[in-house]
Parts: C-alpha cells; sequence; structure tokens
C-alpha cells in the first residue's frame, strides 16, 4: 500500500493543520499595527479574517496559489494566502499544513526566500 493515500470513511483524511510560534509573533506585530493606525474594529476584522482563511485550509490546501519567492521541493509546496497587502506564508506536504509567516507585500522578495 505504498504511495497511497489513506482513506477514512470513502474520503480523503484531511491534512494536519500546524501554526508555528514565528507565524502567531509576526501576526500579533501586525495587528498591533492595525490597532495603532486603523483602530481596533479593523484589526480585529483583519484577525478574523486571516485566522478563517487559514482554519479553511485543510478543506482546501491547494486552493491557493504557489508561492513566487519560496523554493517548493517534490514533498513540500509552499503557498500564499493573499489578503489585504499580506502574504501568509503556508507548507502543504501529504499530511500537514504549517502556517509559517505573515509579511507585508512590499518587503524584499530575497528576504521571503529564506522563509522555511
Amino acid at each position: 500500500m505504498a504511495g497511497r493515500k489513506r482513506i477514512i470513511s470513502g474520503r480523503q483524511q484531511k491534512p494536519r493543520l500546524v501554526i508555528t510560534e514565528n507565524f502567531l509573533k509576526e501576526l500579533e506585530t501586525v495587528i498591533l499595527y492595525g490597532h495603532t493606525v486603523f483602530g481596533d474594529i479593523v484589526a480585529k476584522k483583519f484577525q478574523k479574517e486571516v485566522l478563517d482563511r487559514i482554519f479553511s485550509l485543510p478543506l482546501m490546501p491547494h486552493a491557493n496559489p504557489k508561492s513566487r519567492f519560496v523554493e517548493s521541493t517534490e514533498r513540500k509546496v509552499y503557498r500564499n494566502i493573499v489578503y489585504e497587502k499580506y502574504y501568509v506564508v503556508y507548507s502543504v506536504t501529504k499530511t500537514t499544513i504549517r502556517v509559517i509567516s505573515i509579511v507585508h507585500q512590499a518587503t524584499n522578495p530575497k528576504k521571503l526566500s529564506k522563509i522555511k
């Protein structure tokens, strides 16, 4: 059975969602900035929208575009959720979705390429 996908009740098993500490720290910084510049309501809405998109990833992990800045491998594909002016960078393997970073779109692409 090597190479076969695990099936549960006739459906493919959803990948496990892992949110890294790095992402949480970066999100906290973005929310604090948003709170300071745009106010509490806008910052909370932004946070809710980003988290809603992240928590829906196990349903369709390949729905977002591949990252142009972080090089994928045969076993791990890097993708971006694009929301407002930010990229949420995550990787997808057969069993795991790992949310790695949130960065402003104006970030230097060389910095983005170092995300792993």
